[in-house]
């Protein structure tokens, strides 16, 4: 890993840690604006349920899940995910540009069209928001029709939406609000990912292709562990390895770990200069050197670190190395099982 790559890189990690600081404040944001939907539909649910017939339930269900389409539609203008491209590809044109390149940035029209077109796992955003939308609606109504089927008070039947602290009970709204929580951060990790990428293809002529830059920490995944410091060429052919490319955000769910450029080198662009002196990079250990490796890493950590995050059986089998780390997954970019490790 070049040095001048190693600065960019550490650039875009910096970005990543301000960006999950942005996303608390926008997950704050939409959990709020459900905590003023719970509010409206506990006014909607007024009044003795039991006395009511089912004509009149499925009327006042109706209106429920307006009420519940109009605030997850909200939540959607509520985030400028637009906004959010143009000031990502921003940051991540700068960080190029800081080791003398001149650097291109994607318009406004390009980076908007984006938007419009990126799809999360498979689908696009506005149809996950619809998704939330629909499941909660659908619990809702399952929530209250049981109660009334139950002759449960207004009391019982709330509690059934909303939960209660006093009795250790979760209601069906504290897990949309998990699952909105989850959607946000997915979203905005997305956009930010696919706005690196428009600038980096943008600017395709000083590049020679990807890296996976892993978070070093405890709670990174095992997809991420395996990817760790894995390269791929401007078509996004393997370098290397078998594993195939997968855009930012599109691994798994929470995922924070970002796809660096592989710029060419300053001799390799006609500069006659030799390349930067190396850095460091943010880990759990505190500041360590920027190419260290997600193995290096894990070597400076006791066994239980290690056992926490591989599995104990697959831990040993990296101990003893019988495994590297970029055999915890198949081909196909599928965790593998321990026994399936064995017989590798």
């Amino acid at each position: 890993m070049k040095n001048s790559d190693l600065q960019i890189a550490d650039q875009i990690i910096s970005n990543q840690i301000n960006l999950e600081r942005f996303t608390a404040g926008e997950k704050k944001r939409v959990i709020e604006i459900l905590f003023q939907m719970q509010k409206e539909l506990k006014v909607k649910l007024s009044g003795d349920l039991t006395d009511y017939g089912k004509a009149r339930v499925t009327k006042l269900l109706k209106e429920c899940t307006a009420v519940i389409n109009e605030y997850y539609s909200g939540i959607q203008q509520e985030l400028d995910l637009t906004g959010l491209a143009k000031q990502q590809a921003e940051v991540t044109q700068r960080a190029i540009a800081s080791i003398g390149l001149d650097v291109s940035l994607p318009s406004a029209s390009v980076l908007k069209a984006m938007v419009s077109d990126t799809l999360l796992q498979g689908a696009p955003l506005a149809d996950w928001w619809a998704k939330q939308a629909d499941d909660t609606a659908f619990k809702f109504a399952a929530q209250v029709r049981q109660g009334v089927a139950q002759s449960e008070t207004m009391q019982e039947i709330i509690t059934r939406i909303a939960g209660s602290k006093k009795h250790g009970t979760t209601g069906i709204m504290e897990v949309s609000r998990r699952n909105a929580s989850a959607l946000v951060h997915d979203s905005i990790m997305k956009i930010s990912g696919d706005a690196n990428m428009a600038v980096y293809q943008d600017n395709i002529d000083i590049m020679k292709g990807y890296r996976w830059l892993s978070t070093l920490d405890s709670i990174t995944c095992i997809k991420c562990v395996a990817r760790s410091g894995l390269q791929w060429d401007l078509k996004l052919n393997p370098i290397g390895h078998s594993i195939p490319f997968v855009r930012q955000g599109d691994l798994h769910t929470n995922c924070r770990c970002p796809i660096v450029p592989i710029l060419k080198s300053y001799r390799e662009l006609g500069i006659n200069i030799d390349e930067m002196k190396p850095g460091t990079r943010s880990s759990d250990l505190g500041q360590v050197p920027a190419d260290m490796s997600f193995d290096a890493f894990l070597k400076r950590h006791d066994a239980n670190y290690v056992d926490e995050l591989l599995g104990k059986g697959k831990a040993q089998l990296w101990r003893d190395g019988k495994i590297t780390l970029s055999q915890l997954i198949s081909q196909e970019g599928r965790p593998l099982t321990l026994n399936e490790l064995k017989a590798a």
